[in-house]
């Protein structure tokens, strides 16, 4: 069996057994995605008046 074929079932058993094996990862990265929204929500609340005026003096030549 050539590289890319190969590679490609061995992909495909990958998502396969992770499609049946799911548990606790839904929620997993729920709670991963919430807290990184809360600091990117965070970082933005506390920066944003300093990268908006930066972004507006950028001069392209």
């Amino acid at each position: 069996m050539s590289l890319p074929h190969s590679l490609a079932a061995r992909t495909r058993s990958l998502i396969h057994r992770l499609a049946d094996d799911d548990r606790g990862v839904t929620t997993e990265h729920v709670i991963w995605i919430a807290g990184l929204s809360a600091l990117a929500l965070t970082i933005v609340g506390i920066f944003g008046p300093e990268i908006t005026a930066a972004a507006k003096n950028v001069v392209f030549k």
